[in-house]
């Protein structure tokens, strides 16, 4: 009911901010509401933050320069600046404007619009195009009269610190460039990337890629292309263009950059918030292979609680037993061994055996990992399940066991010779339900073969790749229904 009511409410809001959006039904309220709001926009003059956006602009670079930047009529400004004072005089229950009052107060309103997106178009262009970390210049030379020089690839800085570099430029509060830039970006599309999208499965719901690594989920912010979302945008405005009838697909998860696997999308808006309910409450299998060092059990359950690494800026450690804190999660992962590489043996055709390089915190202990003059003689494909999502937990957790992941830079052993990245797929996802009406997309899951760096590792270590992802999945269902975790 409430939100029935909300939606009525607003089918009533016929006049909107131009500066933060804010609907209200009468005229007289949004002059009111204007003058605490963004005063500049109904003012006469142009003094302020309208002839700095102004300056700005004439400044950007010719290609992203527009023609509509222009003086404005003096006697036209100060008219409007005249009727929204009448308009801030009157009364509430005045009743409606006459055609012609009303006419006169949406010229004005487009008039202050037009002085917004100057403002806006002034703005994000500092805070997008020239924002660099401190102790870098923002403007293109020494010379206030030189024109501004556009990166060609924005800097992520953090919207704070953008506001604090916009704010050199435009003389608006902290408050008001804050609500500016958020709606700016938010009206901002998404840049489409060309880049192919290996595609598991599709149909009018659901899109599954295989992620490769080296490839973010999701852009580091809505300027910049070269991630996943992008290229799962850039896939769809292609069959768009060739007739085919596409909505924008929505992530519902992510992978780490470095880690490939199974992602998925859902084209359907109202999907999502299901499908993200799922994913917080655990409501979804996923599998990982890992190709490790040492010989493990069959299988194993890692159930070590974790927490962050105070003195590391992203790496997360296990919690000691009787030493939780606050910051302490539970965390438990289930291992079943997929295959072994034979000790000692070298495979034909390789150039082993390979030697391996401790990771920066390795938390195993290094005298215990059959180690000979820096090398190692076992590894193994482990299938990994995570019971809860902390971070790195997979990776952390079989370090720990005694069992690194290769190419991990934290956690693992590192050779350049096997992996340049940490040997990490996501190779099986199932949701537990899809919403009533939609269409299951696959009873067994999702399932994304092995990448070839993986499977060019295992081949150098005499393990056999030439398993597809239905095996190893048939291998992990009968270690779960064996009893081997109960």
């Amino acid at each position: 009911m409430e939100k029935e009511n909300r939606k009525r409410m607003e089918e009533k809001l016929e006049w909107f901010c131009p500066a933060c959006a804010q609907g209200v039904r009468l005229p007289a309220r949004l002059a009111r509401h204007m003058i605490s709001c963004c005063p500049e926009l109904c003012a006469a003059t142009t003094e302020g933050p309208v002839s700095e956006a102004r300056a700005v602009l004439r400044r950007m670079p010719s290609d992203l320069q527009r023609s509509d930047c222009e003086d404005e009529d003096e006697a036209e400004a100060k008219r409007h600046e005249a009727f929204w004072k009448e308009l801030r005089a009157r009364p509430n229950k005045a009743g409606p404007l006459t055609p012609g009052d009303d006419a006169k107060a949406k010229e004005a309103l487009a008039f202050a619009e037009k002085r917004e997106e100057e403002i806006r178009r002034a703005a994000s262009f500092i805070a997008f195009h020239l924002c660099r970390p401190a102790g870098e210049r923002v403007r293109g030379g020494d010379n206030e009269d030189e024109d501004f020089t556009a990166l060609t690839t924005p800097v992520t800085l953090p919207l704070p610190e953008r506001i604090k570099i916009v704010r050199k430029s435009l003389s608006l509060s902290e408050k008001r460039l804050d609500k500016l830039l958020k709606l700016y970006i938010r009206s901002e599309p998404l840049v489409a990337d060309d880049q192919g999208l290996d595609v598991i499965y599709e149909d009018e719901y659901w899109l599954c890629a295989n992620k490769p690594p080296f490839v973010r989920t999701a852009p580091r912010h809505r300027f910049e292309g070269n991630s996943m979302v992008n290229r799962a945008i850039g896939y769809v405005r292609r069959k768009r263009a060739s007739g085919e009838g596409q909505a924008n697909p929505h992530v519902l998860h992510r992978l780490d950059m470095d880690t490939s696997g199974v992602l998925l999308y859902s084209k359907d808006k109202d999907l999502c918030a299901f499908v993200q309910t799922l994913f917080r409450e655990r409501r979804v299998k996923k599998h990982y292979l890992a190709i490790c060092c040492g010989n493990p059990p069959d299988h194993f359950i890692a159930d070590s609680a974790l927490e962050r690494k105070t003195d590391h800026e992203i790496a997360m450690k296990v919690t000691a037993e009787g030493e939780e804190s606050e910051a302490t999660k539970p965390s438990k992962t289930l291992f079943v061994t997929i295959a072994r590489s034979v000790k000692g043996a070298t495979p034909a055709g390789s150039n082993g055996p390979y030697s391996l390089r401790l990771s920066e915190l390795h938390p195993f202990d290094s005298s215990s990992m059959d180690l000979e003059d820096g090398k190692n003689n076992h590894f193994c494909l482990i299938c990994a399940i995570p019971l809860t999502g902390r971070t790195h937990q997979i990776r952390l957790h079989v370090a720990d066991a005694g069992f690194p992941i290769i190419g991990d830079t934290l956690y693992g052993m590192l050779s350049e010779e096997l992996m340049e990245r940490q040997a990490l797929h996501a190779f099986k996802l199932k949701l537990n339900e899809v919403p009533e009406g939609v269409p299951d997309p696959s009873e067994a899951g999702f399932l994304a073969p092995l990448p070839q760096d993986m499977a060019s590792c295992l081949a150098k270590l005499g393990i056999d790749n030439t398993m597809g992802v239905e095996e190893i999945e048939t291998i992990v269902q009968t270690a779960l229904s064996s009893g081997a975790f109960d």
